[in-house]
């Protein structure tokens, strides 16, 4: 990665809402899924797992910060939904099955949609 890069990508972090760093996380989430299931299609299982535990690291980083505090029934159906992706992302890692990864990646996409929405909302 260029020092122009790395520099842009950590002011965009320094400055961005709560908000859209959640948004980024689920993009980042998807993006490391899509490229599991690439390199399933080519035969690449060592890439393949280290693309879902990237995934895997940002789902279980999503599900860790959840403030049960402020928002009990939210977060509680969030919980489960994160558990529901990490359970699709171990089995298609074990199992080398990337059709595990269509739902997580569903509900993904709807998270992020949703985050997305509140994020131009507040902007």
């Amino acid at each position: 990665m260029s020092f122009a890069l790395a520099q842009y990508q950590s002011t965009r972090i320094e400055t961005a809402s709560p908000v859209q760093l959640v948004v980024d996380l689920y993009r980042g989430a998807i993006s490391m899924i899509a490229v599991a299931i690439a390199h399933e299609d080519a035969g690449r299982p060592g890439e393949r797992g280290r693309a879902l535990g990237k995934a895997h690291a940002i789902v279980s980083e999503l599900q860790a910060t959840l403030d049960h505090d402020q928002a009990p029934a939210l977060c509680e159906e969030l919980d489960r939904l994160y558990d529901f992706v990490l359970h699709r992302i171990r089995e298609a890692n074990v199992n080398s099955d990337a059709t595990l990864l269509v739902s997580a990646v569903e509900v993904l996409q709807t998270l992020e949609e949703a985050w997305t929405e509140l994020a131009r909302s507040r902007s």
